[in-house]
């Protein structure tokens, strides 16, 4: 639930003022997680932090909840699954409810991961799992993955090829 922006001091004068002080946040929020689940959605994928009220009411009507920290892997997670990236707070409309045939959590290398598969002939997303034994090996991998993906973009948008690299000296070498 967004919070205001200042921070205010609640005066509670009796027990039954404490009893019903969170009652309409709880209100809204099983209104909100029973609404995403009427609507079919099993998982909800998140920035920033969750309450924990939200949190119950999530596993009391079996979601899960992913929480992303990263605005490049949210926008990522959303294309990668067809949904939009939406900041209210209601039951999002068909147009932006994203599907997946499996989202599971895997070890790999140790590492847990929360893999969201996609079986769809129109899903223009690959990833591609790399392991190296340092960092300074994977930065040098990830950047040869780039370049070989970018050119490859190139030449699909614009065909046409000038060999670089060398290329003129060994035709040459070739013709001697």
């Amino acid at each position: 639930m967004n919070q205001g922006e200042t921070k205010g001091t609640v005066l509670i004068k009796n027990a039954e003022e404490l009893m019903n002080y969170t009652k309409g946040e709880e209100e809204a929020m099983e209104l909100f997680v029973k609404g995403l689940a009427e609507a079919g959605i099993n998982v909800v994928v998140g920035s920033g932090s969750v309450s924990e009220v939200a949190i119950h009411f999530f596993e009391k009507y079996k979601m899960l909840v992913v929480k992303i920290m990263s605005k490049f892997e949210l926008k990522r997670i959303a294309k990668s699954v067809g949904a939009s990236a939406i900041v209210k707070l209601g039951t999002p409309t068909p147009e932006e409810i994203g599907r997946a045939n499996e989202v599971s959590v895997k070890e790999i290398s140790s590492t847990k991961v929360v893999v969201f598969r996609r079986d769809e002939d129109e899903n223009k997303l690959a990833t591609i799992v790399i392991r190296g034994s340092t960092n300074s090996l994977l930065d040098d991998i990830e950047r040869a993955i780039d370049d070989g993906v970018n050119t490859v973009k190139s030449i699909v948008k614009d065909n046409r090829l000038v060999g670089g690299a060398g290329a003129t000296e060994i035709h040459i070498a070739s013709l001697i």
